[in-house]
């Protein structure tokens, strides 16, 4: 008697553009706890990612997350990373603004910016983090 295969389960949709950017700014740029961190980060980003920030360049997670880890070090830890939600995306790439500071709307100290990525198999395969003040 022939027994019927077993059909595979359905994988879970790739990770939208916005979902993924919203994740890399408020769970992991506002992730303090670097073994925490480094676990979102394998999550959504290829195993090599490449990142952009105004100071220097770094590729792999383990380095993004150094990256984060030093950003944190140099601001008061009741600063955090917010965001206005809206993203903006165009095929495999996406860019939402953020704003970094103390979480009370005192915008004295209070850096801005914009994160760009691309998207590549689901995951965030670049990233750009561009400081604009």
């Amino acid at each position: 008697m022939a027994t019927r295969a077993t059909p595979p389960a359905t994988p879970p949709p790739p990770a939208t553009t916005a979902s993924l950017l919203k994740s890399t700014i408020l769970s992991i740029f506002n992730q303090r706890d670097p073994a925490i961190r480094l676990s979102y980060i394998n999550q959504i980003f290829i195993p090599y990612p490449i990142s952009y920030s105004h100071s220097s360049t770094f590729q792999g997670r383990e380095a993004l997350s150094a990256h984060i880890s030093d950003l944190h070090s140099r601001f008061p830890s009741h600063w955090s990373f917010s965001t206005d939600g809206v993203v903006k995306t165009s095929h495999d790439r996406g860019m939402m603004r953020w704003r970094f500071g103390p979480r009370t709307n005192d915008e004295r100290g209070v850096v801005f910016g914009t994160d760009v990525i691309t998207v590549q198999d689901g995951r965030i395969a670049q990233l750009w983090i561009i400081v604009e003040k």
